[in-house]
Parts: structure tokens; sequence; C-alpha cells
């Protein structure tokens, strides 16, 4: 079976590292259907995103990882409407709606990446005709169009065993722009906001999902 270590570096580059109890995970745009929902777009077990025997990332579904990050949060809230009149007692309290949103600081700035947190140009980074030296550039502008994306959150716990966390639609955003720190890394800011998939008929099942394995996968 895979260690905990293969299992957070899966689909890790070489020029990339890893420091942290999980990773957080995006499927492609061009793998999340917006008119249906395809029987291996959103996975129905842990290994549909990562191959817990070897570790290695299952890129053939789309998912990918979204670079070294650190402080992954996700939070989930429900927010309530008090109908009152002239009683002293409120009447009636009507679920109004859930919030849903991961936050996390990336801090991998390859520039595939940046156009991941930006919403660049859709083509992959390319050379710059004419440069004195080998340079690469990402355009970002406007986009008229908002991309929406699976996003997992993958952890092993003390005891070896896997835990995932998949979303079933998200937007990826940054929520401010970059921090310089003296020891060079750039920091960005984001967060996925979470929402209901309603083209999933059960209402129970159209926000996310909770795997874990039943044994330690080390």
């Amino acid at each position: 079976m895979a260690t905990q270590t293969e299992v957070l570096q899966a689909g890790v580059d070489a020029d990339q590292f890893l420091v942290g109890p999980a990773v957080l995970l995006i499927q492609s745009t061009t793998n999340y259907d917006n008119t249906g929902e395809a029987a291996d777009t959103y996975p129905r077990y842990i290994d549909d995103i990562i191959n817990i025997t070897s570790g290695v990332a299952m890129t053939a579904n789309g998912w990918e990882y979204l670079g070294y990050t650190e402080n992954i949060a996700w939070s989930r809230n429900r927010t309530i409407t008090d109908h009152d009149s002239d009683q002293e007692n409120r009447v009636k309290s009507v679920h109004d709606a859930w919030e849903n949103a991961v936050t996390v600081t990336a801090l991998e700035t390859s520039l595939a990446k940046l156009q991941d947190y930006l919403q660049g140009d859709s083509s992959d980074p390319s050379a710059v005709v004419g440069a004195p030296t080998p340079q690469q550039k990402v355009s970002v502008g406007n986009p008229l169009d908002i991309d929406y994306r699976r996003a997992a959150i993958i952890q092993v716990d003390d005891l070896g065993v896997a835990w995932a966390y998949v979303f079933r639609k998200t937007i990826l955003r940054p929520t401010g722009g970059p921090t310089w720190t003296r020891t060079g890394r750039v920091e960005w800011p984001l967060e996925m906001t979470g929402y209901s998939d309603t083209r999933t008929t059960d209402v129970n099942d159209r926000m996310l999902r909770i795997y874990k394995t039943n044994a330690s996968i080390a």
C-alpha cells in the first residue's frame, strides 16, 4: 500500500514541494460538464481521485494538484431567518441558505498555477517570442465566463486512514493580492466557494461527499 507521504505528494512535479497534513486538488474544467454528469466525473470512491495503492494522482479523470498550499480550512454555515410579529416570541424560524467555502493559502507560484488562481488565458503558459532569455507568460483580463470546478481535500490522519472531502461545484478565486515574504515565497489567499449542484436528484448529495478508508493505507 502507499505510504502517507506518497499519497500527500501524489502528482507533485519535480519543482514543487509539499509540507502539511492535507492537499487540495481540483478537477479541470474540461472534465466538469455544465450540462450533465458523466459517471467518472464525480468520484464514487477515493480511488477515482488518487490511487491509494501506488499514490499516483488519477490524472485520467482530470484531477490535478493545486500546488503547495497551507492553512486549508473548510467552513460550512447555515443562515436562519426569524419571522416575528407583535408577539413576544418569534413565530417561526425559516432555513435560509447554506454557505460553503474552502480557504487556503497558495505558495506555489508556477505560471500554470497562477493561471488557475487568476483565471487567465485558457491556453497553457506560452513562450515570449523574441525575449532575450527564455521566458513564459500568462495573460489575465476580465473573463466573460466563470469556470466551475470540482475540488477535493485529501487528508491522512494520525492512524493512517485516508479521508477525502469532495465538493461537487466550486469557484476558485483569489481573495486578495499576493504577499511577498522575506523568505522569498509568495503567498496567495484563495477561496473556493461551494455551490449546490442541482443536476443531482438527491438534495442531500448536491454539495459534497466525505469518504474514508476503513483501515490504514500505510
